[in-house]
């Protein structure tokens, strides 16, 4: 992929703050070796974007969101044996695009969890939620849910701390809906049976 200047690259990459971007190995040689180096090894949270290494950017009120949510779901889907909730270091090969995203909590259905273990493994979860941070853009997120339901997710959810709210998508365009912190959150038709109040994911968060 070329470009006529840094400006067209960077707005390929989803407008994002330059401090996220790494520049060792160089933008656009990166691996998925260099990819799960840093994951692993050094525990920095990348993703994999045409070839350059895009570092996550939580803070500790994002990662405690996560956490929060992570839990109620891993408690619901645990007792039915119904599939598999990870976290954020959960590194998923996008089949339409082949960047690699690590969404902060994700939902994967007992029938699609891979046979063999993997390091990155082409799947979209069933269920992909992302915990804003202060670094993340519009053009980032819009391109995320792109990629994640062309390559099979069918439901997301972005979690605004700030707003204290929850976007439900079915589709990568406009959320269906909008949660606030009095309404309930629900797995629908991905996890159904699953609720939790919207107030409960800002357990130990303070306003804004």
């Amino acid at each position: 992929m070329s470009f006529a200047n840094a400006a067209e690259w960077l707005h390929a990459l989803g407008d994002l703050p330059l401090e996220r971007i790494v520049f060792y190995p160089w933008p656009g040689t990166a691996t998925e070796a260099d990819l799960l180096r840093f994951v692993e090894r050094d525990k920095r949270l990348c993703e994999l974007i045409d070839g350059t290494l895009v570092e996550k950017s939580p803070g500790l009120y994002e990662a405690i969101i996560a956490a929060n949510l992570a839990a109620f779901l891993n408690r619901f889907v645990l007792t039915r044996k119904s599939g598999a909730v990870a976290g954020p270091n959960c590194t998923l090969r996008m089949a339409s695009t082949g960047r690699i995203r690590l969404p902060d909590v994700c939902f994967i259905a007992a029938e699609r969890l891979p046979k063999t273990r993997e390091p990155v493994s082409t799947l979209a979860p069933d269920l992909a939620v992302e915990v804003l941070s202060e670094t993340n853009t519009r053009l980032e997120m819009d391109q995320k849910l792109n990629e994640y339901f062309r390559s099979g997710t069918r439901l997301a959810w972005i979690v605004d701390p700030p707003t204290r709210t929850v976007e439900i998508y079915h589709a990568p365009d406009k959320p269906i809906r909008v949660l606030k912190e009095t309404d309930q959150l629900d797995g629908e038709h991905v996890l159904p049976g699953f609720s939790v109040p919207v107030a409960d994911l800002f357990q130990n968060v303070p306003p804004t």
